[in-house]
């Protein structure tokens, strides 16, 4: 059974991949009738906030292909002639999708999701609260075309992987490559990074920028600078996963060689700061030995209106009764202040480049139109 689904799996992807190198899918694609059409593209738009529907519709066009007979629609035991969408998916799919489109890839299952995971069948009147309307009716009648029209699952399979792929791949916005040059102030890499940090996106995700490029310039620093030799950068810390960020202190974290917290910084964006946020560092951290700890926020003025008499007093407190000195402040000039200590602070801009590519590739935190974004600042602001 095993080898029945991986197989289905691959000689899907594998096709895909044909499909895409032979005229980027569109003939594969343009054999679906144009409704079949418009509900695979419906589903895969809405791929990077819908993945368990993702997920869920993968099971069940793999569960038709290794088995025509049962009607995936009834994706649990209790139906009658129900089977696991559960079991498969878990055993099956996300782990494949780990592979192949990991940030797409859904934790364990997407029958954890609770929009998927309902005591009914996925027929057209399927009551689970799908965010996204279109994308949750275009869900129902993918399997419904397949179960009442006898619609070739194979095909929807294909052309859904063929639209994950697009939607996952960056080769076709290379960024030029930046070299060192005199000409690349720390005025202009600044000014990029604020063109970037405070775009206008129809997409969420700008809030990981400013943590993606703090870490980017502590991944140098932590070579150039003497204070931290022999120390080391955790690495970066999902945003959007709990388990990720369980146990951790900040967005950025350094240790000593005893694995002893060093150095941490948390960020803010838009968000000015006040004291509750500072005890709430202060509950994550006051068992470490940390040092310093950085609270750096995008927005201008840094300190909440009405807050910074209690923001001082909070961070003596905390002075007096661990020791660590917790430093408040935006982030620019935080910024700017560490390019300041790089020996060649045009590294950076490669390095934050590469990191976006990164994170773009292991969640859907970064989103296309972020990559897109700075690619386009990189090559108008920095000729």
């Amino acid at each position: 059974m095993s080898k029945d689904y991986t197989s289905i799996l691959k000689e899907a992807y594998n096709t895909a991949t044909k499909e895409i190198k032979k005229n980027k899918g569109k003939s594969f694609i343009g054999s679906l009738n144009i409704d079949q059409r418009r509900e695979i593209l419906n589903v895969a738009e809405k791929s990077e906030s819908l993945k368990a529907v993702v997920t869920a519709l993968t099971t069940s066009l793999v569960k038709k292909i290794e088995d025509p007979k049962q009607d995936v629609r009834y994706h649990k035991h209790e139906f009658k002639g129900g089977y696991s969408g559960r079991t498969l998916d878990t055993n099956y799919v996300t782990p494949f999708f780990k592979k192949k489109f990991r940030r797409l890839a859904m934790k364990e299952s997407g029958w954890l999701t609770r929009s998927i995971e309902q005591p009914h069948p996925f027929t057209l009147n399927f009551p689970g609260k799908i965010r996204d309307k279109t994308a949750k009716e275009s869900f129902l009648q993918i399997l419904n075309d397949v179960e009442e029209n006898k619609a070739n699952p194979k095909k929807y399979l294909v052309s859904l992987f063929i639209l994950l792929m697009q939607k996952t791949r960056l080769s076709q916005m290379k960024i030029k490559h930046i070299v060192s040059d005199t000409g690349i102030t720390i005025s202009k890499i600044v000014n990029c990074l604020k063109l970037h940090f405070f775009e206008r996106y129809t997409v969420s995700g700008a809030s990981r920028l400013p943590v993606i490029a703090i870490y980017s310039v502590y991944q140098i620093l932590i070579n150039d600078v003497v204070r931290f030799k022999s120390k080391k950068l955790l690495p970066i810390r999902s945003h959007i996963s709990p388990d990720a960020r369980a146990g951790g202190i900040g967005d950025a974290e350094i240790i000593d060689k005893n694995k002893n917290y060093f150095e941490a910084v948390e960020i803010k964006h838009g968000i000015p700061i006040d004291s509750v946020m500072i005890n709430d560092a202060f509950e994550k951290f006051k068992k470490t030995p940390v040092r310093r700890y950085y609270l750096l926020t995008t927005a201008e003025p840094n300190i909440k209106k009405g807050e910074g008499g209690k923001v001082i007093e909070k961070v003596e407190e905390i002075k007096i009764e661990h020791g660590c000195v917790v430093i408040v402040n935006v982030l620019i000039p935080s910024l700017k202040y560490y390019l300041r200590l790089l020996k060649d602070p045009s590294t950076f801009i490669d390095n934050y480049t590469k990191n976006l590519k990164k994170e773009f590739s292991k969640t859907t935190e970064i989103k296309e139109q972020h990559i897109k974004a700075w690619k386009k600042i990189v090559e108008t602001r920095l000729k």
